[in-house]
């Protein structure tokens, strides 16, 4: 929040009401002590004229404290004074770019609409490309979204524009390509529901926000109106991950709630001229969904390369890559990986040789929690951050294993040697490898793992890292060991030897 308010004259004003030498009111401290009460008081409100009952809650708040022992007068005073700071409009709390985030990342319904415009792209005559409309839904607790996806193919006399739909009703996940009208069934897990509107939340923060540590080179500039409603408008560039790439955001924010209007998205290269990338001109949160909008409603005369009953299972990651000669076939893959509130990063990965004769269980036999990870054919040992100029290196250490379907994966804790610039906000890495074999090979694999999901507390961590160990696991169960707290106090033990 950034209250264009100060609160120190609120102090002063309520510790001479009380009265008594060594004994100071912080009202921040008492705000910050009472958010919940505070909320449910303002919810009610909210548009209201001031009634002797508001003023009787503000009063149960303040006798719930620690102040509970005043004089009847002081605490008559104190009342009065903290009940014109919150029903007084003149002093209401007034909403800027800074808070834009986190009301989005507090939202569980996330509505997006607008246009994609396509920069600097051009048709072949110079004439701009047609957006395409967006209307991008995500409903976070149910694991459902609704997104447009777009790309272009292009040639010396010709521009086409290829469009594409995803649409999951949390089990199932429709992909309707506009452009070849085909229509492809997936399946999902109860997991990857979950992760995929998780994922979609985040790209579109990212898209609507870039990168978070920049935006206080976002400036109020301006006021406008919008059907008649009064926004503030913020405008600021924000520096790409290519120091030549910058793009220009433009927000138009209701300061009273924090309402966002309308956002635009510039971008330019070097010295270019600004090209429009993005405009979204509803922005709605927790809104109710219509019936319709997560329905599997197949086009008329789109052909169907699936049915529900045929679709595709989902795996956490599909691909991976695989080299070999007529000495070895080694397939690797990193499935998922996590960012730990300490930086350290858990990933889970697999490689086999399907050349060899070696059971893959004999790989993961006397293994312990924060030792040595598994001598397979080809090793993760650390991951490099995929920032220029960065010298850190992540190493790895072993967490626990689980099996599915005959396929082993490793679950390994990367401990960074140093602390991380503050220019890895998406936390991408270059996986460094090595191999366990007769001769050595003749190429290298590159693998990448994107570590953007930062795990917060203890929930999170049972959500989503066990819940990705269950989801890689036939009997779904995680080793004892793997908790939050064991693996923050691994990562601080690994630390305290890097450090001597």
């Amino acid at each position: 929040m950034n209250p264009d308010y100060k609160n120190k004259n609120l102090d002063e004003l309520i510790t001479n009401a009380i009265g008594r030498d060594g004994l100071k009111f912080d009202f921040n401290k008492w705000r910050n002590e009472h958010k919940k009460e505070i909320e449910n008081f303002k919810s009610q409100t909210t548009g209201q004229k001031i009634q002797p009952a508001r003023i009787y809650m503000i009063g149960k708040i303040l006798m719930k404290s620690k102040l509970s022992r005043l004089t009847t007068a002081a605490m008559i005073t104190l009342v009065a004074a903290v009940s014109i700071f919150f029903l007084d409009k003149s002093v209401a709390p007034v909403y800027g770019i800074s808070d834009m985030p986190e009301l989005f990342e507090q939202a569980k319904v996330i509505h997006i609409q607008g246009k994609q415009y396509f920069g600097s792209q051009r048709m072949p005559d110079g004439s701009e490309i047609p957006p395409v409309p967006i209307d991008n839904w995500i409903d976070l607790e149910n694991g459902r979204s609704r997104s447009t996806q777009t790309g272009l193919s292009s040639g010396p006399d010709y521009v086409n524009v290829n469009i594409s739909e995803s649409i999951s009703d949390g089990q199932y996940l429709m992909i309707i390509n506009h452009t070849v009208k085909d229509v492809v069934f997936f399946k999902k897990s109860r997991y990857q529901q979950m992760l995929d509107a998780y994922a979609n939340s985040q790209a579109t923060q990212q898209q609507m926000f870039g990168d978070i540590a920049q935006l206080k080179n976002i400036k109020k500039v301006n006021t406008e109106q919008i059907d008649g409603v009064t926004y503030d408008i913020w405008e600021g560039q924000i520096q790409g991950p290519i120091p030549i790439w910058i793009h220009k955001y433009k927000y138009w924010i209701l300061p009273a709630t924090g309402q966002l209007g309308r956002v635009q998205l510039f971008s330019k290269i070097g010295g270019g001229q600004w090209n429009l990338e993005y405009v979204y001109n509803k922005i709605e949160y927790n809104v109710k969904i219509p019936d319709n909008v997560f329905s599997i409603n197949i086009p008329e005369d789109y052909e169907l390369k699936n049915t529900k009953e045929t679709a595709i299972p989902l795996e956490l990651s599909s691909g991976g890559g695989g080299i070999g000669d007529d000495k070895y076939n080694i397939r690797a893959n990193v499935m998922i990986g996590f960012r730990m509130p300490d930086d350290s990063i858990i990933a889970g990965w697999f490689s086999v040789d399907e050349n060899s004769e070696i059971p893959q269980k004999d790989y993961f036999t006397d293994l312990e929690f924060g030792g040595s990870l598994p001598a397979l054919p080809m090793v993760i040992y650390g991951l490099k951050p995929n920032v220029m100029g960065s010298d850190i290196i992540y190493t790895g250490y072993h967490l626990a294993y689980t099996q599915k379907d005959g396929k082993f994966f490793e679950w390994s804790l990367y401990v960074p040697n140093g602390t991380p610039s503050d220019n890895m906000q998406d936390f991408a890495f270059n996986a460094l490898s090595r191999f366990n074999l007769d001769h050595k090979p003749n190429a290298t694999l590159g693998l990448g793992v994107v570590c953007n999901m930062l795990i917060e507390n203890a929930d999170d961590f049972d959500k989503w890292v066990i819940g990705a160990m269950t989801e890689l696991s036939d009997d779904s169960l995680a080793s004892a060991n793997i908790t939050y707290q064991n693996v923050l106090e691994l990562s601080r033990q690994i630390r305290e030897e890097i450090n001597h």
